[in-house]
């Protein structure tokens, strides 16, 4: 440990008693501006993909997530559906949840509909207020930092705006833009903000002035921590960092550290005891069909992967060009992820080497355990099956990037006014007021963000960028594709032809197959459609929805009897509503009643809002005789947007049998008016009038009926009756 002089030893502060402060930071005339400018930029910045619409993991972990539709019981929304983007990361789904709910107070509509941007601002929102509180987070910590002194002195009068710039260019890079448009990223944002919020309350604690302030904010730092770990899985790293920080910047050595009588020992045995319920979460396996050594991927080709991904993120930390929203699946190859081990290597040594002198060297070698610790989990050697890389795993490292150049470019310039040699124009340029290059900074990466953002405002864009960015990614083909088969009308031949050629670049890409087979099935080339997906299952015969697709297939074609046991095997083990409705029309075709309302009923238990379930469970009661119990599916069915003659009829006839004829004369009256050709809606309408004691009203009902259809028998009952009173 390096002597220190008496003087030196006064100057350094104590534990509790607070950080020094440069004189006249507390009154600093630009601070309120300043912050209300860096937040007003951010917003602009992030702006234009308000109402972009959900993208990939979005549609089934927020358009079809029951679980975040309701906020009680608690036990809903902390219960994830398994499989997905937020599987295994409650807090992530209870903060949908909490913008559901927020959103419906606001009266949007969120019913299922992937390219309804406005269901999704509320979402957008609640991400980009998300990476403000941790811009502030940052921000606090940078500049407590820098005020304690640990340091050196020459940083203390520079905390606040040292801090205000690396916030201001953690906020606008573009690199961010990802974990902000991206909505599903609230997993990322919200570990992050948890990650910063832990680590500023530790900080909070050291300069905290009394006892009880100082075990408050090691409170609010536990319980920060504990939501963090059931956010992401890389949180599991935070009660490492804090104490890492604490050896850089407060302690002069490990002994020191955790041989405090503060209680500080206690707390970190608090933040490694949240870690249990993020293990508990791993351990049920929720993430096991996306991560694992099981996938087909080796842990040395990920780490090569890797090698190259972190290369590029850092790449990208400089000249942000070519931001890609997607990068596939496959694994890089040859010698493309040399210069990326080669570069980690040296920052990784570098690192260890800065920790054995960390009075010294204690701020660089905290900054590489920071980029190192928090991209570990999703960057190094397990593999991720579904993402080869991904520019938001750089959201929090890139915090490491921006210090060490905020640093290098301050040390530079002093290192400029010191050299007597320096000539008069430099000079002049090196001591100028920084604010206006910071300002033109800001701006630029503000714009690059705004454009950025404009890209995902519009999904055809969106991919069509990422075509071009990732040419060899067949992922990136398929969803262009879907994008092109929801447009108005349907571009069928363009989808089709980038789903060739997703299936030309990788045949063992499996949704394309069944993807590709409904399109071309919708184009009614259905024996071709066939073809795909048996095609599909030679090549995976567990794939799911190439059995899905095959089961639905088959009953549209009318060959229920084949399509069952491929439904059932997908109902079985992977329900969902599709699936199931499919399955109980088959059962309809083959004669099985009570199996059709039971796979109907499972569907409106995952999905309510099938308003095509509804009106069948609602016709097979009301042809069972049981009209109260059909009238709640079957005005469900209306409410949801299934108000189509025939829909008005099973509701009329329902109401007929619960004894209800004038709400029956009111729903029959409907469908007569939207089919009035109709002569089943018109003899109806008749029925519901006689039961009223309407009879000239009836007679000329059932007249009218006969007239549309001669022979049709209902009618000539009901004139019959009418004769007979």
């Amino acid at each position: 440990m390096p002597r220190q002089s008496r003087r030196d030893r006064r100057r350094r502060p104590q534990a509790g008693v607070g950080p020094p402060r440069a004189a006249g930071a507390a009154h600093s005339p630009l601070r309120v501006p300043a912050a209300i400018a860096v937040v007003v930029a951010t917003c602009i910045a992030y702006a234009p993909a308000l109402r972009a619409p959900l993208e990939l993991d979005d549609v089934r972990s927020i358009a079809t997530n029951a679980s975040i539709r309701t906020l009680w019981p608690p036990s809903v929304p902390l219960h994830p559906p398994p499989g997905e983007a937020v599987s295994g990361r409650p807090v992530a789904n209870l903060s949908l949840a909490l913008n559901y709910a927020v959103n419906e107070l606001l009266g949007i509509d969120q019913r299922e509909d992937p390219d309804g941007p406005h269901k999704a601002v509320g979402f957008h929102l609640g991400n980009i207020l998300l990476h403000l509180l941790s811009g502030a987070l940052l921000f606090g910590i940078v500049r407590r930092t820098l005020r304690h002194g640990r340091i050196g002195s020459e940083w203390v009068a520079m905390a606040e705006p040292a801090a205000g710039v690396v916030t201001l260019l953690w906020l606008l890079h573009p690199i961010q833009s990802e974990a902000v448009n991206y909505l599903v990223q609230r997993t990322e944002l919200l570990v992050s903000a948890c990650y910063l919020g832990t680590l500023y309350a530790s900080i909070r604690a050291w300069d905290a002035r009394g006892q009880r302030t100082r075990f408050a904010w090691f409170g609010a730092s536990a319980v920060t921590c504990l939501l963090g770990m059931g956010s992401k899985e890389v949180m599991i790293s935070a009660p490492l960092v804090v104490m890492l920080y604490d050896r850089a910047f407060r302690r002069t050595s490990w002994r020191e550290l955790l041989g405090a009588r503060d209680g500080r020992p206690w707390f970190y045995l608090v933040l490694v005891a949240t870690s249990a319920w993020l293990i508990s979460l791993v351990l049920t396996g929720a993430r096991a069909s996306t991560v694992g050594f099981h996938l087909g991927i080796t842990w040395p080709q990920y780490l090569y992967s890797q090698a190259w991904a972190i290369a590029r993120y850092i790449q990208l930390a400089f000249w942000p060009s070519h931001l890609t929203f997607d990068y596939g699946q496959d694994p890089i190859h040859g010698p493309r992820g040399i210069p990326g081990l080669l570069l980690l290597a040296v920052f990784g040594l570098a690192t260890v080497v800065a920790w054995t002198r960390a009075n010294r060297w204690g701020s660089f070698a905290f900054l590489g355990a920071w980029f190192f610790l928090i991209l570990g989990p999703s960057s190094s050697f397990v593999p991720i099956r579904t993402e080869i890389a991904a520019e938001r795993r750089f959201y929090l490292p890139l915090i490491s990037i921006l210090v060490l150049a905020v640093a290098g470019t301050e040390w530079l310039r002093r290192r400029a006014l010191a050299e007597f040699h320096v000539r008069h124009w430099w000079h002049a340029a090196a001591t100028a007021d920084r604010r206006w290059a910071i300002g033109t900074i800001g701006v630029l990466l503000a714009a690059a963000t705004f454009q950025r953002s404009a890209t995902y405002a519009d999904a055809e864009t969106l991919w069509r960028d990422t075509v071009a960015k990732a040419p060899d990614n067949p992922r990136a083909y398929d969803n262009l594709a879907a994008v092109l088969v929801r447009r108005e009308p349907p571009r069928y031949a363009e989808a089709e032809s980038l789903l060739r050629r997703a299936i030309a670049l990788d045949s063992a890409y499996m949704p394309a197959w069944p993807n590709l087979a409904l399109i071309v099935g919708r184009q009614g080339r259905l024996s071709d459609a066939r073809q795909l997906l048996e095609r599909a299952l030679t090549i995976n015969p567990d794939y799911v929805l190439a059995v899905k697709r095959l089961g639905i297939l088959l009953v549209e074609m009318g060959q229920s009897v084949r399509a069952i046991p491929y439904l059932e095997r997908v109902a079985g083990a992977f329900p969902d509503d599709e699936c199931l409705v499919a399955l109980g029309h088959a059962y309809l075709a083959t004669g099985r009643l009570g199996d059709a309302a039971t796979a109907f009923g499972r569907a409106l238990a995952l999905n309510p809002d099938r308003a095509d379930a509804m009106t069948v469970v609602g016709g097979i009661l009301t042809e069972q005789g049981r009209g109260a119990d059909a009238l709640p599916y079957l005005e469900g069915a209306i409410a949801h947007g299934a108000r189509d003659p025939g829909n008005y009829i099973l509701a009329g006839r329902a109401m007929l049998l619960a004894q209800r004829p004038s709400d029956a004369e009111r729903y029959l009256a409907e469908a007569v008016r939207l089919g009035p050709a109709d002569p089943e809606a018109v003899a109806r309408l008749g029925i519901a009038k006689a039961a009223l004691g309407k009879g000239d009203e009836a007679r000329a009902l059932f007249q009218r009926a006969l007239t549309l259809r001669p022979d049709y028998e209902p009618a000539r009952r009901g004139l019959a009756g009418l004769e007979r009173r």
